[in-house]
């Protein structure tokens, strides 16, 4: 199920989704800036973690 969500969001969105550059600016929303491991919840962590999911879950 996972696949099929993520290679239709792919199809949908292009690489803008997936592989699009996540803005300077989003990390200084919510937690301050630091790895994902320190401070999960900052804007820039949870949009590189979505990519992550969605890259992660597509098939060829």
């Amino acid at each position: 199920m996972r696949a099929v969500l993520c290679n239709t969001l792919f199809r949908l969105f292009g690489h803008r989704l997936c592989c699009g550059r996540i803005p300077d600016w989003t990390a200084r929303i919510g937690q301050r800036w630091d790895t994902y491991d320190v401070a999960p919840l900052n804007l820039y962590n949870v949009m590189w973690s979505i990519q992550h999911w969605i890259r992660c879950g597509m098939t060829d």
